[in-house]
């Protein structure tokens, strides 16, 4: 029986982008990100637990729309795409300062947006 029931990481996988934004909703607040956010942000800088969680969250809808057109085969050059590139990066960043130069060394959108008609 056990064996046709969806592990946990295959449920996890398969959460829509949109529902981890809606986790840094105002909603939160009280029970997970006022007690919590600092330990899961431990890159950020030192502001209100209210503050950091609206960024993420700022962060996270521009980069949801970002994905979406790309999901959808909508032109996206009229974007600042360095903006949406450095904003994936500070939020990793945020997370884990190690990891995010990792992904910096690793990335090469930066040349392909600089040599962009």
């Amino acid at each position: 029986m056990r064996a046709n029931q969806p592990t946990t990481g295959k449920v996890i996988a398969e959460l829509k982008f949109v529902f981890w934004q809606k986790l840094f909703t105002k909603r939160h607040d009280v029970r997970l990100w006022a007690p919590h956010i600092a330990t899961a942000f431990p890159g950020a800088p030192a502001m209100p637990a209210a503050s950091l969680r609206d960024r993420v969250y700022r962060d996270l809808e521009a980069l949801r729309l970002l994905r979406n057109r790309l999901a959808h085969h909508e032109p996206v050059i009229t974007r600042n795409l360095l903006d949406d590139l450095n904003r994936m990066l500070d939020l990793v960043e945020l997370r884990n300062a190690d990891t995010a130069a990792w992904v910096r060394t690793m990335e090469d959108a930066t040349q392909s947006i600089a040599e962009r008609p």
